[in-house]
């Protein structure tokens, strides 16, 4: 029933789902799964960008078994570190309920003693909701989450991720920072304003 907020129990099953749904894309990034595709065709269904912006270039497109597709970016190799994003990730879905499940209505904050429990010991990984809100750029506004891993390695990386959904196309962005690089809403928008969204 619209309007209708979600049980405990329905929000923990949309967010076991959203996560499902992000570790499926980060195992089929890592692993380059599916069938390739023009990444620079599909790039252009959803963007009007005469270049890439942010020293970005296509470095993998491919469909997935499930029918999404997945164009993957990056900075080019020898690239100084900055705050700009080091790699981003379309993910163009085959139905629109994806990316909602994305989008849960809460997240989970910084929980002080899993973070203390990495820093004592950095072979504890996890992953924490540091910001969410919507951002504007150009004619648009979406919603965004800016998310922390706190990796194993003993170093933490933000990603952030818009919803770039419309009546024609289902598309999520994520964008990843460098390492120890605090997510920006600033970079964000300078990214999104790049790509030129249609």
């Amino acid at each position: 029933m619209p309007g209708k907020p979600a049980s405990g129990k329905e929000t923990l099953v949309l967010i076991g789902l959203g996560l499902l749904t992000i570790a499926l894309v980060l195992l089929g990034i890592s692993r380059n799964l599916g069938q390739k595709i023009d990444g620079d065709e599909l790039l252009h269904s959803r963007f009007a960008f005469q270049q890439l912006p942010d020293d970005l270039a296509v470095t993998a497109a491919h469909e997935l078994g499930t029918g999404d597709r997945l164009v993957r970016l990056e900075r080019a190799t020898g690239e100084a570190e900055d705050d700009r994003p080091d790699r981003v990730v379309l993910l163009f879905h085959k139905n629109d309920v994806a990316p909602g499940l994305l989008f849960p209505p809460s997240g989970s904050s910084v929980d002080p003693e899993s973070l203390a429990k990495w820093r004592a010991d950095a072979a504890q990984t996890f992953k924490a909701e540091i910001t969410r809100g919507r951002v504007d750029f150009g004619a648009w506004s979406t919603p965004y989450i800016r998310e922390r891993l706190f990796r194993d390695t003993g170093h933490w990386v933000d990603s952030m991720r818009v919803n770039l959904s419309n009546a024609d196309a289902n598309c999520v962005l994520f964008a990843e920072f460098p390492p120890e690089v605090d997510g920006s809403e600033q970079r964000l928008v300078e990214l999104l304003s790049g790509l030129e969204l249609k």
